[in-house]
């Protein structure tokens, strides 16, 4: 005979208690009383015949045994949470879409068209939020990331949005300086003067771009100099306030380019390897706004 699934109460009760730390603290949170959350949790480790919580210095941890219910309970308990609201404030016409992209692609390329979405699928509610490294599909509300990568990533459909291509850019009184000169020959000469830019999502770029503007495989010891920043905008801030010359892709520098706060010092845009890629796990893949996304993207 098939085990009977527990309840969504008692998964609730498990899961607010692990992530709180206390029964306490999740009776509160789901307006139930402690004894109603410690019962809940207790017929649930009975059914199960496994404990799933423990009790160390005044705080609820998980066992091993719970740590790894819970890794497939939780997302299954955001799922359900997520495609209950939608369908109540929905009733099936659009939805509400949880995507996460990187912070400067965000700002500079994706923000700046979303109007455009969001006059043509008025029915779905798109969140944004921003991340820095790997994104975890299982242990979050997200449903889509647009990611920054060179490679498929396993187990995840992907599908390309936008080549990451860069070349660099100063501020025009730096540029000054190397006014009339390949800046390519610049680089490898390396003058004590020039500072360049790095960062830590595009490791190798500027031997990249040398390598693609001169034909240069010597891979320079100081290209590895100057200053390393997480995000793109960092760089681009950088770049206008004189720090250095960064590398950085064309949809990141129009205004500044416009607004006479940066030059580009070459003609030529070097790839980096990588790709701006809308990835999502298969569980998303059935999300009717994710396929109205995807379609406009």
């Amino acid at each position: 005979m098939p085990l009977r699934l527990p309840s969504t109460i008692a998964l609730q009760c498990l899961e607010a208690s692990e992530r709180l730390g206390s029964f306490t603290r999740a009776a509160k949170a789901l307006n139930l009383t402690q004894g109603a959350i410690s019962r809940q949790v207790i017929g649930l480790e009975q059914r199960l015949g496994a404990q799933l919580l423990e009790r160390r210095r005044e705080s609820l941890v998980a066992t091993p045994a719970g740590q790894a219910y819970l890794a497939e309970v939780r997302p299954l308990l955001l799922r359900l949470e997520r495609a209950t609201t939608d369908i109540a404030l929905h009733q099936g016409r659009g939805g509400r879409l949880q995507l996460s992209a990187p912070a400067s692609f965000c700002n500079y390329w994706l923000a700046p068209r979303l109007s455009g979405f969001v006059n043509a699928h008025p029915h779905i509610t798109l969140d944004l939020s921003t991340y820095l490294g790997p994104v975890d599909f299982t242990a979050s509300r997200i449903d889509a990331a647009i990611m920054v990568v060179g490679a498929p990533v396993p187990g995840l459909h992907a599908i390309p949005v936008l080549d990451l291509t860069v070349r660099p850019y100063a501020s025009p009184a730096l540029a000054t300086r190397w006014s009339g000169n390949d800046f390519a020959t610049v680089l490898r000469q390396a003058p004590p003067e020039l500072t360049l830019i790095h960062n830590s999502s595009l490791p190798g770029a500027w031997a990249l771009w040398l390598r693609q503007a001169a034909g240069a495989d010597e891979v320079l010891p100081e290209l590895h100099a100057g200053p390393s920043y997480d995000l793109l905008s960092m760089s681009l801030h950088a770049a206008i306030a004189g720090i250095g010359v960064a590398l950085l892709p064309a949809f990141m520098v129009r205004a500044a380019l416009d607004a006479g706060q940066l030059v580009a010092l070459s003609d030529i845009e070097s790839a980096t390897g990588r790709s701006y890629q809308l990835c999502y796990p298969e569980h998303s893949a059935g999300l009717p706004a994710l396929a109205q996304f995807s379609e406009w993207l």
